[in-house]
């Protein structure tokens, strides 16, 4: 026989099949869409799973394997079979984006994104976001917080800062402020840091808020937070004359505070009852 007839009769005898195991995929995926209606993640994932083994071309279906595995995951449990859910679900969502079809689900995305960072997968959330940023500079403020977000989960405090203090355009003093923000929660409420990292995200988080301070001279919430940063600062320093000296800093920076909102309060317009 010619070769080309054997080729076409192969591919005769195959056709079945395939439109068998697309038959079989829909009948599972269904039987998993059921369970999952009725909250049984655990089956559901099994049959989404052995949907896409029936029938690899069914990209949409990783939506549903990482939703269902999602759905079974506990932040924060180190247990192996947990940690299992959180590779399914990560691998799941990473597939389905791949699609181009898919790509711009932004559900998924901040599915993704959230099982990183769940997964302390720093180095990749990073990544992710700068891929995104790539996509859409008008949203440049919005990355970077997200950037910033990441480097504090992951202990990078020092790198967020450098970041922030690069940042140029209008969400600019925000950013700086989150940073203050941080670097006083830090300082304030975290006992794993010595007294000489303390000082120092203290310092760092001064000059963030000083700059933000210094764009948006009227930033009410960046004074209030310079002065509980200096405050810090205070507690931190053994001489009395040196604490004394941050004390009255931050009692400056609190009363321009306190000056700012009642400006603001007097310019409010007045209703028609108080007239």
């Amino acid at each position: 026989m010619h070769k080309c007839s054997i080729a076409i009769a192969v591919t005769l005898l195959m056709l079945p099949a395939v439109g068998c195991n697309k038959v079989r995929a829909r009948i599972q995926m269904k039987q998993g869409n059921e369970y999952y209606a009725n909250e049984d993640y655990k089956r559901a994932l099994t049959e989404f799973q052995k949907g896409l083994e029936s029938d690899p071309e069914a990209t949409f279906a990783w939506r549903s394997v990482g939703l269902s595995a999602l759905a079974q995951y506990k932040p924060g449990d180190e247990s192996p079979g947990n940690q299992e859910l959180a590779r399914v679900a990560t691998e799941a969502f990473e597939k389905y984006l791949a699609d181009p079809e898919n790509g711009e689900d932004q559900k998924v995305k901040d599915y993704l994104l959230s099982m990183y960072l769940n997964g302390k997968q720093y180095d990749k959330a990073l990544a992710y976001v700068d891929q995104e940023a790539q996509k859409d500079p008008a949203k440049a403020g919005d990355f970077m917080r997200s950037k910033i977000n990441i480097l504090n989960q992951a202990d990078r405090y020092e790198e967020a800062v450098k970041l922030g203090m690069a940042f140029e355009g209008p969400d600019a003093p925000e950013i700086l402020y989150t940073l203050g923000v941080s670097a006083w929660d830090k300082s304030y409420n975290d006992p794993k840091y010595s007294l000489a990292d303390r000082e120092h995200i203290v310092d760092l988080g001064l000059g963030a808020t000083d700059k933000a301070l210094k764009l948006k001279p009227d930033y009410f919430e960046a004074m209030a937070y310079y002065n509980l940063l200096y405050r810090e600062k205070a507690k931190m320093t053994s001489d009395p004359a040196a604490r004394q000296a941050w004390l009255d800093k931050a009692e400056e920076w609190k009363l321009k505070a306190i000056e700012l909102r009642k400006k603001a309060a007097a310019n409010e317009p007045k209703s028609p009852a108080e007239g």
